[in-house]
């Protein structure tokens, strides 16, 4: 994807024209398979837009990454279009973690990445204003950046013993409301008349998600409204959903959405880069890029009588690359290998099946202790969505009460999830140690000699 030729409003004099992306997940693989090739096409692409809109800044609303310790690979990527933008263009970034990235990680590298006209903000702060970015400089702000990243339950609450479902919530909505009104208000104080474009990783209530975004329920939390960022902010820059969508009825408060689809749920959908333009305190364009498609991502269904008859005639969508397939097939044979009939059926056609599903039909919600019986074995991915089906085959539960299991439900997904995050930098850490000359033993030796020096 070399220099497309693109349709590009014109920046008009004295704007500040800013890019609007989110959720790279570089280092993400489907199935098993790769997606490098569609990263770099998508890096070479963005790096096309920079130069021939003239960005003055592309924000990067989270997940950068698809875990908190990516592989070398990914990481190489996100630096090299770093030091292409900082060499082929003037353009400002600003980069904040979502909830697949390491705070940690993310923020390791700021102060080298700063003389690259890199912002990086991985974690939020007491003081408001250490939230703010002032663009081009301090002393002569065209816009400030409010960068906040994702917020864990630590960063919006205390929290306290014997606390009800329904009080965690309030207490979240107000902690959430309260950061980004504190941060406004400190954008006004420091930099009165500039305009403020604020970030967010988080889902806004009524927002349509997929299935290749994590839960990231706060604190047990699904959902906050739009109306918890103030009218103050020019423009609101959110991560965390794949679908480029506005949010809550306002063009301003936007999801820029996936730049190409992660999941075979995206499959249908047009992904897109944010063009923002700001003039005057005013934003004067807010309009979408159209990504070029470079994978197909197809879904097949099939009753299991009719799968080879039509797996032979399908004729799916190309592009650039190989086009894949995920195949679901409704009442499978029991003890068939699905898999290799479909990789039999489908052989030397142009495109790849890398997924096959077995469907039996279920009349009423149940979980079985064999995932191969009523429950698709895929749902055993998804804990939230089994825990409802659970949920549903109890009879005598008020609404109440089912809001309130699910309510715990989400919170104790929370938790784990905040748990294997902080295991993974910590195995991280270590290998990092462990890979160090002298490896612990220079550590204890370190320690040894600022203690003796403490003395």
């Amino acid at each position: 994807m070399s220099g497309p030729s693109l349709s590009i409003p014109a920046k008009a004099s004295g704007a500040v024209r800013i890019l609007h992306s989110a959720d790279w997940h570089l280092g993400k693989t489907l199935a098993g398979l790769t997606r490098e090739e569609e990263h770099l096409r998508w890096l070479d692409f963005l790096l096309s837009v920079i130069q021939q809109s003239q960005a003055d800044v592309l924000i990067i609303a989270g997940d950068v990454f698809d875990s908190a310790n990516p592989p070398q690979s990914a990481q190489e990527r996100y630096y090299t279009f770093l030091s292409r933008v900082y060499q082929q263009t003037s353009c400002e970034v600003v980069v904040i973690a979502g909830n697949h990235d390491s705070p940690a990680q993310l923020e390791a590298p700021k102060r080298v990445l700063q003389t690259l006209r890199v912002r990086v903000v991985g974690t939020v702060s007491e003081n408001p204003e250490d939230q703010l970015i002032p663009l081009p400089s301090a002393s002569s702000p065209s816009v400030v950046v409010a960068a906040v990243p994702f917020l864990r339950d630590r960063d919006v609450r205390t929290g306290q013993p014997g606390q009800s479902a329904a009080e965690i919530r309030a207490e979240i909505l107000e902690g959430i409301r309260a950061r980004y009104q504190q941060i406004a208000d400190a954008a006004h104080r420091c930099y009165p008349g500039i305009p403020v474009v604020a970030t967010g990783h988080l889902t806004i209530d009524g927002a349509r998600a997929t299935d290749s975004e994590r839960e990231i329920h706060i604190g047990g939390l699904g959902a906050v409204s739009h109306e918890i960022f103030s009218e103050a902010f020019s423009y609101v820059a959110l991560g965390h959903l794949h679908v480029a969508q506005q949010a809550g009825g306002r063009e301003s408060v936007r999801y820029s959405g996936s730049p190409f689809p992660l999941s075979f749920s995206e499959a249908g959908d047009i992904k897109e880069l944010r063009l923002i333009d700001l003039r005057n305190g005013q934003v004067q364009h807010n309009e979408a890029i159209e990504i070029p498609l470079q994978r197909y991502l197809i879904q097949l269904h099939s009753c299991r009588a009719d799968l080879t008859q039509k797996l032979s005639s399908f004729n799916p969508p190309t592009g650039d690359l190989e086009t894949w397939v995920e195949v679901v097939v409704a009442d499978p044979v029991a003890g068939e290998n699905l898999f290799e009939v479909v990789q039999e059926a489908s052989k030397d056609k142009p495109w790849k099946v890398v997924r096959v599903l077995g469907q039996k039909a279920q009349r009423t919600p149940s979980i079985s202790s064999k995932p191969e019986s009523a429950v698709e074995s895929s749902l055993l991915e998804h804990p939230a969505e089994v825990f409802q089906i659970r949920l549903q085959s109890e009879e005598g539960l008020s609404d109440e009460e089912r809001s309130s299991l699910t309510l715990a439900f989400q919170e104790l997904i929370s938790l784990h999830r905040e748990k294997q995050r902080e295991a993974e930098e910590t195995a991280a850490a270590n290998a990092t140690t462990a890979k160090t000359p002298g490896g612990k033993k220079a550590a204890r030796s370190t320690v040894a000699e600022n203690t003796g020096a403490a003395q």
